[in-house]
């Protein structure tokens, strides 16, 4: 037997249902809130100097930010600030000792973010190199990266299409 509505139920008018707007809205902000926070590009942004006019090649893997060495026609930097001028590097050492002191702050500030955060000091640097340069200068500054706890050495190059 089925239910029977009370009289006075089955006389009353009925109500229109409407949506609620602001459940809604606020609802699809969450959503594209975490679709912004969660979506990332794949690889990152260089830029390299003004100074800088890199290499191309055919092959490569996509750049990750990491501490950055640029090496132009006149100076060495390291992300984006001048270290020294290149007629300043000693002519018959391996080591250049300011770009080491630069490197070795960059490793300790790594080091210290390991222990307190636990952030992993993965000991990579991005070598960006002037296609004009000697390679007796990116040999000096390999050779002083990997001195300074930085070993994992990538050179930047630029893409080019291969047809």
């Amino acid at each position: 037997m089925a239910f029977q509505p009370s009289k006075i139920k089955r006389h009353m008018p009925r109500e229109k249902g409407t949506l609620n707007l602001n459940s809604m809205m606020d609802m699809m902000t969450i959503i594209l809130l975490f679709l912004l926070k969660t979506f990332s590009t794949s690889g990152a942004i260089v830029t390299p100097s003004k100074e800088l006019h890199l290499p191309a090649s055919i092959m490569g893997n996509i750049p990750n930010k990491q501490l950055t060495v640029s090496i132009a026609k006149s100076k060495i930097l390291v992300n984006d600030k001048g270290v020294m001028d290149n007629n300043e590097i000693p002519p018959n050492a391996m080591l250049i000792p300011r770009l080491a002191e630069e490197l070795q702050k960059y490793a300790e500030k790594e080091k210290e973010l390991e222990r307190e955060v636990g952030k992993p000091f993965s000991h990579e640097v991005i070598i960006e190199g002037d296609k004009e340069i000697p390679y007796d200068l990116l040999l000096k500054v390999m050779y002083t990266c990997s001195k300074s706890e930085f070993y994992k050495m990538r050179l930047l190059t630029i893409k080019k299409s291969k047809s």
